[in-house]
């Protein structure tokens, strides 16, 4: 039997299982449930639109009923659970649910409580980075005033700040800014090859074509206006390192990886995307391992960027998956993807 059929009949399998769907109340005023970033209903719509999309039944439940109902044991039964509990200050309650799931023995999407203290923790992450051999910015002491700030434990660009500020604190890291573009490379299990592997990194080209440009929290806030363009070739060292970085954590259903591209020129140009992705050239700056899913993001326009090019080794996966589905979504296609995974893996 060919691995079409065998795919076919994978994505088949998922029909009718079970998916809780956990997310935090945005009023939640319990001790330690400190959010600085709540994901909103487009967000939570679209992974309900994806358990759709695969035939599978929600169960919705905030992080609280979720904890009491496991503590009394009167959870139904739940096939995989979809962690949507994000951006909180405290990394032990954002790990609070893979822990649970794991105590439960339920496979918990998109990752485990080791990985996101590993991930989002960017001290622990750029220790790993350097272990690994990658390109890091240089780390910085606060009398250097041309360099950038991020802090520790916060996503969503929160708090990211280039240049000198007198209240920097321990509490966070800065580094050297590298001139150049920004640049995220999805990260996705690939059922046709049973492993991690890449979607098409993506460039973030901003309309001023700045070489100080970087995508922070006030350019969310004000949008002045980039597009996505993506690399369909890179080094086969980028796409080497990467995967065995992303094992470490370990990295079993989806992340991201966010990097800057440096660039020597004053101004950046759409032709950069000409040639293949150059690891010397390509820094890391964090991984994600609970990314911002929604409509129009990197990793929907890495899927589609995958379309049109039938030597990438997602082609035959994702051409699969939009002839086996209808109206096919890239929260259906990671979903499908990380059910599979944890399905055939330990988590």
């Amino acid at each position: 039997m060919e691995y079409n059929d065998t795919y076919e009949s994978l994505i088949k399998s998922l029909r009718g299982k079970t998916i809780a769907v956990i997310y935090i109340f945005e009023g939640e005023d319990a001790k330690g449930f400190g959010h600085y970033w709540i994901w909103k209903s487009n967000i939570i719509s679209g992974w309900l639109n994806a358990i759709q999309e695969l035939k599978c039944l929600p169960f919705i439940l905030d992080v609280r009923t979720f904890i009491q109902k496991a503590s009394n044991r009167t959870l139904p039964h739940i096939d995989y659970v979809l962690n949507l509990n994000c951006g909180c200050y405290e990394l032990s309650t954002l790990s609070l649910v893979p822990s649970i799931c794991s105590f439960l023995g339920i496979p918990c999407v998109p990752c485990n409580a080791v990985s996101i203290i590993a991930g989002e923790n960017k001290k622990i992450s750029n220790l790993f980075a350097c272990a690994m051999n990658l390109n890091l910015p240089k780390s910085l002491n606060t009398s250097y005033k041309e360099g950038i700030y991020r802090p520790l434990n916060l996503g969503s660009s929160i708090g990211v700040k280039k240049g000198y500020f007198s209240d920097f604190t321990d509490d966070g890291i800065y580094q050297e800014f590298i001139s150049g573009y920004d640049v995220a490379i999805p990260i996705v299990y690939n059922p046709y090859i049973k492993d991690i592997d890449l979607l098409p990194p993506i460039l973030y080209l901003p309309k001023s074509l700045e070489a100080g440009w970087i995508y922070n929290e006030e350019e969310k806030i004000n949008d002045n206006g980039f597009v996505f363009l993506p690399f369909l070739e890179i080094e086969e060292k980028v796409k080497k390192e990467i995967i065995a970085f992303s094992h470490i954590f370990p990295i079993q259903t989806f992340a991201r990886i966010d990097a800057r591209l440096k660039c020597k020129d004053e101004k950046l140009s759409a032709k950069i995307i000409e040639k293949p992705l150059e690891f010397n050239n390509l820094f890391f700056i964090e991984i994600n391992p609970m990314p911002t899913i929604e409509q129009d993001d990197t990793f929907e326009f890495a899927f589609n960027a995958v379309c049109s090019n039938e030597h990438h080794s997602f082609y035959d996966c994702i051409k699969k998956y939009k002839e086996i589905i209808a109206n096919p979504t890239i929260n259906g296609f990671l979903l499908s993807c990380s059910m599979i995974s944890l399905s055939t893996t330990k988590y």
